[in-house]
């Protein structure tokens, strides 16, 4: 353990100080869990599952608790001992590789989690609306062709143009 602080807690000093790149390693999974957790979250996935190579056994990580572990390692340069979870409904759950393959796929293709199109009211009935909204809560009209509005217009497409081609592809004006 690490000297008492002026608090009288102990302070938490790397034991042995992780290697370069374990510490890169480290830093790595948690932008990777970072980026699951946008992704998986909203869906209701409580955390992942992670195959202990030691015990030959699936480990439960509900998010905040495997980020706090993380960074535990950050700055002890030990893992943090932990509980096995209590009756788990393994649905609720993905498996680590899964996490991590999907989040990269997005990447790969430019649809990375945190690139979302900002939708704050409706172009038609102005209604203001939450980012997650899929239709207006007043006139029930579809955001997706502002979404995909706003897109086009960020990735320097003339406004005139984009209007003209969602109305072409069967969108409704606004």
């Amino acid at each position: 353990m690490g000297e008492p602080t002026d608090r009288g807690e102990e302070a938490d000093e790397p034991l042995e100080p992780l290697e370069p790149e374990e510490e890169g390693n480290v830093r790595a999974d948690l932008e990777e869990l970072a980026g699951m957790r946008d992704v998986f979250a909203q869906q209701g996935v409580k955390g992942v599952v992670i195959a202990c190579p030691d015990c030959g056994e699936n480990h439960y990580y509900e998010w905040d608790l495997l980020k706090e572990n993380l960074e535990h390692m950050l700055q002890t340069g030990e893992p943090r001992m932990h509980e096995p979870a209590f009756e788990v409904r393994e649905d609720e759950y993905i498996q680590w590789d899964y996490g991590k393959g999907y989040i990269d796929a997005l990447a790969d293709t430019g649809l990375e989690p945190d690139r979302r199109v900002e939708v704050t009211r409706c172009p038609w009935c102005e209604t203001p609306s939450q980012e997650f909204f899929r239709f207006c809560p007043k006139c029930g009209r579809s955001l997706a062709a502002l979404r995909i509005y706003r897109e086009l217009t960020d990735h320097g497409l003339d406004e005139r143009e984009v209007r003209a081609m969602l109305v072409r592809a069967g969108f409704e004006p606004f």
